[in-house]
């Protein structure tokens, strides 16, 4: 897991944290909470997930997830309403993929569902931070998982939810341009590595390893080698 140095996941520890990305693969939420070990370890992490897969993969309960019912009316009002209770918990952190579903990562203009911006409205405190997701194959027979962080949102008062969802969905476009451009570049100079796996630099599996390590308490192997 790669992460590309120009981007910055820095922000203060007093404020309520969302880290809203772009969905590339089924994998998305749980990138986010194995980053979390690195860069926000005094956060604690949650994430909304479809409420069918939570009762089937029970283990994502002990990780921070909690279910959603996404097509309803009913599941949206009951999301907006957890969200805001987390992040008006101290130290939270919220991480959302508000495409609403899987979209390929050169798909543009990037879009958005509006319920991000309603709840940029009911916590307008909240710093709104972008992280854009690519999965590429370079070297090695496993796939890298690379991200990039983008430039931190924070509602401006007195804002549009229409105005403030055209901020979201511009600041996470512009990371996921960054990040497709240092891809194909293919310059590992340019990244922070944040896992390592058996073969190369960890991709996707190593993900599901760390998390597996949270879940059972267990230590787990994180460094920020540059090779």
């Amino acid at each position: 897991m790669r992460f590309l140095k120009e981007g910055s996941l820095s922000v203060p520890s007093q404020l309520p944290l969302v880290i809203y990305g772009n969905h590339p693969s089924w994998w998305d939420p749980l990138v986010a909470l194995a980053v979390k070990p690195v860069f926000f370890p005094d956060r604690d992490a949650y994430a909304p997930i479809d409420a069918g897969m939570l009762e089937r993969y029970g283990i994502f309960k002990s990780l921070g997830f909690f279910g959603v019912e996404r097509d309803s009316v009913r599941g949206v009002a009951s999301f907006l309403d957890q969200a805001e209770l987390i992040l008006r918990r101290p130290q939270s952190l919220l991480f959302l993929t508000p495409q609403g579903r899987f979209a390929d990562v050169r798909e543009r203009p990037v879009q958005l569902q509006r319920g991000i911006a309603h709840l940029a409205a009911r916590v307008p405190e909240t710093v709104f931070l972008p992280l854009a997701m690519e999965i590429a194959f370079w070297e090695e027979s496993k796939p890298e998982l690379l991200l990039c962080a983008g430039n931190a949102v924070s509602p401006e008062p007195g804002a549009s939810r229409s105005e403030i969802l055209a901020r979201l969905e511009q600041s996470l476009e512009q990371a996921m341009d960054r990040l497709a451009a240092a891809s194909m570049a293919r310059r590992s100079e340019a990244f922070t590595n944040l896992l390592t796996g058996t073969a190369g630099i960890g991709g996707i599996y190593d993900v599901w390893r760390v998390l597996k390590a949270i879940a059972l308490g267990k230590k787990i192997n994180l460094h920020h080698s540059n090779r």
